[in-house]
């Protein structure tokens, strides 16, 4: 026999969520060159267009996943982005390759003129 327990509510000030103010949404030229790179790693855009606004670990990695061609029939799915701090931008994009989803993580910080992408990684299972 199993016993249930009524346990009670707790008050409307505990359960209701904090927000945390300092988190904005990412600025437009910040998703334009998400989007961007993504083009990139799919080979719809050449990478010499989005050198400049690459560090080189970034374009390094970014031309080892376009070289590799595993990226070339993918699908883009939901893009989630956040400011951590007023000059860097973190995103999570997923990616359909094949028949499964794998993610791919990015930060770009702001330079003088424009954003920078500065980290870029596939998390892949099994790697």
């Amino acid at each position: 026999m199993t016993v249930l327990t009524m346990i009670p509510a707790r008050s409307a000030a505990i359960a209701a969520p904090i927000l945390d103010l300092t988190q904005q949404p990412a600025p437009p030229q910040a998703l334009s060159l998400i989007t961007a790179v993504m083009e990139a790693m799919m080979g719809r855009r050449p990478l010499h267009q989005l050198r400049p606004h690459l560090g080189l670990d970034a374009f390094t990695r970014l031309a080892g996943y376009v070289d590799g061609g595993r990226f070339r029939r993918m699908r883009l799915g939901r893009v989630r982005a956040q400011m951590p701090t007023g000059r860097a931008v973190e995103a999570s994009v997923r990616l359909a390759c094949a028949s499964r989803w794998v993610s791919c993580v990015i930060r770009l910080d702001a330079g003088q003129r424009a954003w920078k992408c500065t980290e870029l990684f596939v998390l892949e299972p099994g790697r």
